[in-house]
């Protein structure tokens, strides 16, 4: 098992290939694809250069994996696929996530299809192969109920769940988040064996690490800043208090809207024009 690890420096995100070098084959973890908000432009720097790595190591991607619908960047799953023919994957929950959105964009029919835009949606201890991998699918809500961890061997992709150590665990008051969920995830995370790798989906620089890292371990993350001494109601009642202080993700409606629909643009209106729904609330 090969695990190649992909920093995206404007929205602290780490994409993965993991690879089966024997079958020459591979999947995509939490692909990113690159979005100027304010121009309002969407590009494939990045994920070409994963796509130029798998090329030149002579890989085929059969899989595009994602462990949730992210608010802070936008998938590059569909792009992926369309370059490579792989299916693209996520939790069976997406299409709760679906639903709470479905009244925040009041997109009607134009709401996205998310049993047509991901190719399969998994359930809790659902596996699929990779070459001579077998990959378990890891129900981890309370980020989001569409959240999943994927495990192959002593190797886990943990999306959002956990960060570094000194970092802390992700929030949860998006739509559908639940901080008691979380904790329990965590806790089912934590009772992995000692050395067990967990790649995480971001990692943000601070005065003592100023470089991304994109791992870290069960045994390191016991010591996660976030859960010293805290069982699961100090845990939900710290998570409460500080995610009511966080600012909402710059990107969180056109991510969640173009996620939904595993990274696909809507359809050009104008000339070759596509747009974007942006609620917006008047402050009394």
């Amino acid at each position: 098992m090969d695990v190649t690890p992909f920093y995206h420096s404007t929205t602290n995100s780490w994409s993965y290939v993991l690879a089966d070098p024997d079958a020459r084959v591979c999947a995509l973890i939490d692909p990113v694809l690159d979005f100027e908000l304010s121009a309002g432009w969407v590009h494939t720097t990045f994920v070409d250069d994963m796509l130029a790595s798998i090329e030149a190591a002579g890989l085929q991607v059969l899989w595009v994996l994602e462990t949730h619908i992210h608010a802070d960047h936008i998938s590059a799953a569909d792009y992926v696929r369309r370059q490579t023919g792989a299916k693209v994957g996520i939790g069976a929950g997406v299409e709760q996530v679906s639903e709470l959105f479905r009244g925040v964009f009041n997109l009607g029919s134009a709401h996205p299809d998310v049993g047509s835009a991901f190719d399969q949606l998994f359930m809790p201890g659902e596996t699929l192969t990779l070459g001579s991998l077998t990959l378990t699918v890891l129900a981890t809500p309370g980020h989001t109920p569409a959240c999943v961890a994927y495990q192959v061997d002593q190797a886990v992709f943990v999306g959002d769940t956990l960060f570094m150590p000194d970092y802390g665990t992700a929030r949860a008051d998006f739509p559908g988040g639940d901080a008691a969920e979380l904790y329990r995830s965590i806790q089912r995370l934590l009772a992995l064996p000692d050395d067990t790798v967990l790649y995480l989906c971001h990692d943000y620089p601070s005065e003592n690490r100023s470089t991304p890292t994109a791992a870290s371990t069960v045994k390191a993350q016991r010591q996660n800043v976030q859960l010293q001494d805290r069982d699961l109601a100090a845990f939900t009642a710290f998570r409460k208090a500080r995610d009511a202080k966080l600012d909402t993700p710059k990107l969180l409606y056109p991510s969640i809207q173009l996620n939904l629909a595993a990274g696909q643009m809507p359809a050009p209106e104008v000339a070759d024009q596509r747009f974007l729904k942006l609620p917006i609330r008047v402050r009394p």
